[in-house]
């Protein structure tokens, strides 16, 4: 097997040897969110607005296996998530969340609207999983 060496300035380089090494810690920039529309790529976000709730699609939880998304809300708006074109009905968003019950799933989520809420959730490939949050999270259809 190759060694593997990971570094901020050309990703993953594979040589000689054996193991993983990291130069540097791999990390994600913030990206802002400030109108309503999808986001296509995992990532860490921060939802903002002036004027109201944003509406924020997610893509296909089939599209990016293994992707982690984290959203934290940056204005005083219950700011939504939802999901993709998953077929009607189909219940996006699972997981066990603070001021949620352990079965809590729904087609959307709505991040409570005070300054912090978090959500960190990563995609199984057919849902979009909750691992951990901040603040209340309100699973709906």
């Amino acid at each position: 097997m190759p060694k593997v060496v990971y570094t901020s300035a050309k990703g993953l380089v594979q040589s000689a040897g054996s193991g993983i090494t990291f130069e540097s810690t791999p990390s994600s920039a913030v990206q802002a969110i400030t109108a309503a529309g999808a986001v296509t790529l995992p990532g860490v976000y921060a939802i903002s607005s002036s004027f109201g709730a944003l509406t924020v699609t997610m893509p296909l939880a089939s599209a990016f296996p293994g992707g982690v998304y984290s959203f934290r809300n940056a204005s005083v708006h219950a700011h939504i998530l939802t999901g993709s074109t998953e077929a009607l009905g189909t219940r996006v968003f699972a997981g066990a969340t603070t001021g949620a019950a352990a079965s809590s799933n729904g087609g959307k989520l709505t991040l409570s609207g005070q300054v912090g809420c978090s959500a960190t959730m990563i995609s199984d490939g057919a849902n979009f999983c909750v691992m951990a949050n901040s603040g209340t999270l309100v699973y709906g259809t």
